[in-house]
This record gives structure tokens, sequence and C-alpha cells, in this order.
């Protein structure tokens, strides 16, 4: 399903009415949100919600989706770094137990994929996603030609993503791998939103909106889950 809104702000509210919708029903759900600049928005609306009394996180868990491989929350541009700075630490009364992210500098990766699967298992599967979409149709660090039937796993990273990537950093890094969530994992997320904003996602929209569920452009395959939605603003929406 596609909606259309009028900019990233109305986007940003609607994917926060989900959320606090989810809440009231199931405080203790487990809710993925991707990092990046898309979910931006939509942070800042949750915190805003949430000091003003709207939104309760206390009882909620959240698990990352993904990380560049070598990078920790120090380093500016990392997703750790993105979604504690603007979401983790600004909320009141999250519980910092019930926050589970990859640790790009762990030194057993194949360890840390398995800690992110037992921690989503414990809990019954993601409750809700918000996804952003890479300028090759990526989700998460799941680049074209992913694997469909794989859960936490540690990916090459693709030549237009590490084309794109110097937007986040603030320095050049010779990074060459991510760790994701798998594709299994996010769709059977019981809710899925795939955000877009901006004219730059005009085409990769027309192309996932227009295809068959391929791999060679990830973010179709979640045309296949019942409960996925992208959301695109007006101009990132322009060709469909």
């Amino acid at each position: 399903m596609l909606k259309k809104f009028q900019n990233d702000e109305t986007l940003a509210k609607a994917v926060s009415d989900q959320i606090e919708s989810l809440l009231q029903k199931k405080p203790d759900a487990l809710i993925c949100i991707a990092g990046g600049e898309t979910p931006l928005k939509t942070m800042a609306e949750l915190v805003r919600r949430n000091k003003k009394g709207k939104i309760d996180f206390s009882k909620a868990y959240f698990v990352g989706l993904d990380e560049w491989v070598g990078l920790g929350r120090e380093t500016k541009g990392s997703c750790r770094q993105t979604l504690y700075d603007y979401f983790y630490d600004q909320l009141d009364n999250v519980q910092p137990d019930h926050i589970c992210f990859f640790d790009g500098k762990a030194s057993d990766l194949d360890n840390e994929c398995k800690r992110i699967d037992t921690f989503i298992e414990e809990r019954g599967g993601i409750d809700f996603i918000l996804l952003g979409i890479g300028m090759n149709g990526h989700i998460g660090f799941n680049e074209p030609g992913v694997p469909v039937d794989v859960n936490a796993h540690v990916v090459d990273l693709d030549d237009v993503t590490k084309k794109v990537m110097s937007k986040y950093f603030d320095q050049d890094l010779p990074l060459t791998n991510g760790i994701s969530l798998g594709m299994k994992q996010i769709e059977q997320a019981k809710e899925i939103v795939v955000a877009a904003t901006g004219a730059k996602k005009a085409e990769i929209i027309e192309r996932t909106i227009q295809s068959e569920p391929t791999t060679k452009i990830p973010a179709t395959l979640l045309k296949n889950a019942p409960h996925t939605q992208f959301f695109v603003d007006q101009e990132a929406g322009a060709r469909v």
C-alpha cells in the first residue's frame, strides 16, 4: 500500500500515530527504527509526544536495524550514534536493558548476529519496524542480491552504498561491510512502514512500486508481506 503525504513532517506524524496506537494496545511492543536521515523527523515527533506524556516507552523494547562494521557509538554518523543521540537518550523512562543494538566493533560478528536474533525471538518477533530505502533499493544493509531466508547477518556493502555513505560521516572511512537484520526477520514484522522523502528518492520509489518482488531491488521483497505500507512525501512520490 502506498500513501502520499504533503511533506516529511506530516509523514512523521502519521508514523508516530501508528506507534502511539501500538503502545496503547501493547505497551511492551518490540520496535525497530532505522538510522539515517529519513527517520529523524519521526524520532523528533516521538520524543515530543513522550515529553508531553502522550506516549509511554517505559515498557517498550527496541532493536537496532543495522550498523556499519567497525563503527561504534563514538563515531558521528554511525547508526548507534544516530539512534541514541536523537532518540533513545531523549526519551523519558526508557529502560536501557530494553534496547538491543548491533555492536559494529564486536570481535565475533556471528555471535553478535545470534545475540540480536535471540532478543527478537524472545519477544515473539518485531511488532513495528520503520525502514528507509536506499538509492539502490536496499533495506537496512540488505543489498541487491540479498538472500531472502536469513536472519541477522554480515553483508558486503554495495558500491552504491559505499558512494552514498560519505554524507553520513565527517571523514573518509574505509567501510566495506555492514551487519543487519535479515529480510526474513523484517518481512515477519507485524507492521512495516517503508518511508522515503525528497526528490532524490523518486526514482527508486518508482522502480520499487512498479517492479515485481526481486532480490535485485530488496525493497520490493516487502511487497510480499501483508502489513507493508510505503509512506512517501510529495517529492519522493512524484513518479508514482
